[in-house]
């Protein structure tokens, strides 16, 4: 057979299988709810409606790593806001105990107007009173669980190393879970994690570590729970690519077999820094996977991945793309 038939035989069936995986593989949300809850599941969503300064983007979601929500004011009265903020702040004990209690209430949205009123010129602490603004500011934010330095817009994560601002443009979003379908508003949501998996293989999937979240350091968060299944004696094959930053490394960057600034990992089987590691059960043995793992389990559990350094420093940067795929047993 002429070789040029055969390299084009051979390339075709690669490409026939390919295709046969994407059209299994369906997009999959992780979901970090306000109260502390994370639900995972099935989504149609194909693309990303994010508004930016620069204009609007339709962002394919193979593009999207990750979408951190901030606090925005969509749906909030603001004059009905501010009315009960002066009641609180000058009305008689009990208007001010009636719009204290009105306002804890109401959805995440008000942060933000409640902010502005405390940071206005014309505001005045209220003292010697059981209820004030600056109490119902402390209430709110630790009711949601904010931050004092809270975001007010939206940051997409690309698979690369951009982060975006802007707004994601939705209500609510419907996922497929074990449980069934359910709908989970905008306002519960503090971030969204999109993976892939192949839906006729429970043990294989597309996953992506971003460096702002998946540090083995971090302990709110730091391990990505793949949801699948291992177990003793099966074969894993674990590939990964990409690149991160590390700002508690000297904002230096690695790709996923530890290499630094462009040159190779070290070839130890220890964990290094920069590294893509995982663990087989929450409490499971950490294991160096680099760039390309294949071996047996050494026990059951869930498969978790992370990338390998000890400080977790929010202003990391940067993906790493990983393909898992375990053999059915």
């Amino acid at each position: 057979m002429n070789k040029a038939i055969k390299w084009f035989l051979t390339f075709a069936v690669a490409l026939s299988g390919l295709s046969a995986m994407a059209q299994n593989e369906r997009t999959f949300f992780t979901v970090k709810m306000r109260n502390g809850d994370v639900i995972t599941g099935m989504t149609e969503i194909s693309s990303i409606s994010f508004k930016t300064a620069y204009g609007d983007l339709a962002m394919p979601i193979r593009d999207v790593s990750a979408i951190t929500l901030g606090i925005n004011t969509t749906g909030v009265d603001k004059n009905q806001v501010r009315d009960l903020l002066d009641k609180v702040q000058n009305g008689a004990l009990n208007e001010a105990s009636s719009a204290f209690d009105r306002l804890l209430k109401m959805e995440v949205g008000i942060v933000p107007v409640v902010k502005d009123y405390l940071t206005s010129a014309t505001y005045k602490k209220r003292e010697n009173s059981d209820f004030s603004v600056d109490l119902l500011y402390d209430v709110l934010l630790s009711r949601f669980n904010l931050p004092k330095n809270f975001h007010t817009k939206d940051l997409l994560q690309t698979t690369g190393a951009s982060v975006i601002e802007g707004h994601y443009d939705f209500e609510s979003i419907g996922l497929e879970t074990d449980y069934g379908s359910i709908s989970v508003n905008r306002a519960k949501i503090v971030s969204i994690t999109v993976s892939f998996k192949d839906v006729n293989n429970p043990g294989s999937g597309t996953y992506k570590l971003n460096a702002n979240q998946h540090i083995v350091g971090n302990s709110n968060g730091g391990w990505l729970n793949t949801g699948i299944l291992i177990r003793k004696d099966q074969s894993v094959q674990i590939l990964a690519s990409g690149v991160v930053n590390i700002a508690s490394l000297s904002n230096n960057a690695y790709t996923p077999d530890g290499g630094v600034n462009g040159t190779p990992g070290p070839k130890s089987g220890e964990p290094s820094y920069g590294c893509l590691v995982f663990k087989i059960g929450e409490s499971g043995q950490v294991v160096k996977a680099g760039d390309t793992f294949v071996g047996k389990a050494m026990n059951t559990g869930i498969l978790y991945l992370s990338i390998f350094e000890s400080v977790y420093n929010a202003a990391n940067t940067g993906t790493y793309t990983v393909k898992v795929t375990a053999n059915q047993q």
